[in-house]
This record gives C-alpha cells, sequence and structure tokens, in this order.
C-alpha cells in the first residue's frame, strides 16, 4: 500500500482529525500517524530503499512507538478538522513522497508535502499555486 491509502480518503471525503508525529534520537522526525475520520495512515521512513512507507492502521498494535500529538505543531493545527482534497506525487515514484491538498483549490487550499529525509520523514507546508 501507499499514495492509494491517501486516494481512498480523497474519495470518501476524509476530514484530518488528528496528527501524532514521533523523533528518533537525533532529533529527526521518525514517525507521522494521520488520523482521518475514515482511519489512519501512518507515515514512516524505509532506511533500506531511502523511501517512505505508507500504511494502513487497523489496529492500535499497529501504531508507531513513541508518537505524541502535534495538534499544535506546524503544519498540522492548520490542518485539523479540513478535508482532504488532493494526493499525489511529489517526488519519483520509488521515492515514496507525497503532497496532500486539504481543502479544495477555491478555498485556499492548504499543501503539505512528505518525503524521505536520512533516516526520517521531512514535512513541508507548501505555497498553493497561483
Amino acid at each position: 500500500m501507499g499514495i492509494e491509502l491517501f486516494e481512498r480518503a480523497v474519495q470518501g471525503g476524509g476530514q484530518l482529525l488528528r496528527a501524532e508525529v514521533g523523533y528518533a534520537g537525533d532529533g529527526a522526525l521518525a514517525a507521522v500517524l494521520l488520523t482521518f475520520d475514515l482511519g489512519r495512515i501512518a507515515v514512516l521512513p524505509e532506511p533500506a530503499t531511502g523511501s517512505l512507507s505508507i500504511e494502513y492502521v487497523d489496529v492500535p498494535e499497529r501504531v508507531p512507538d513513541g508518537l505524541s500529538d502535534a495538534s499544535e505543531e506546524e503544519p498540522w493545527w492548520r490542518l485539523l478538522g479540513q478535508p482532504i482534497a488532493r494526493v499525489w506525487p511529489a517526488g519519483p515514484a520509488d521515492e515514496g513522497s507525497v503532497s496532500l491538498q486539504f481543502r479544495a483549490d477555491d478555498q485556499n487550499p492548504r499543501i503539505v508535502t512528505l518525503a524521505p529525509r536520512a533516516s526520517g520523514v521531512s514535512v513541508r507546508l507548501e505555497s498553493p499555486p497561483a
């Protein structure tokens, strides 16, 4: 599984309810768990391949360890309660980077890109296209 999970959330009109993050010992972001009204999606690094793994979290045992609430962190506080409107690969297909657009094009969209970074995950709030 991968970007298809986010595509399903788009098709279902999923709203972001919660964002949680986990950090590695070196302070790098090691995991992102996004809870939509339709389910939970974990974004984790794949150090062996230098890409991201995007997984459906259907049972508590699959929740990554060491997560903390990120609802007041940038960019998540801007996105909670917002519907995911679009998703697309943000780089080469084998990299696993993904861009998520929250809100429709005519409703001041917010775009977040999740990308692999060293042994972690990079999260960037992008400027919407003009």
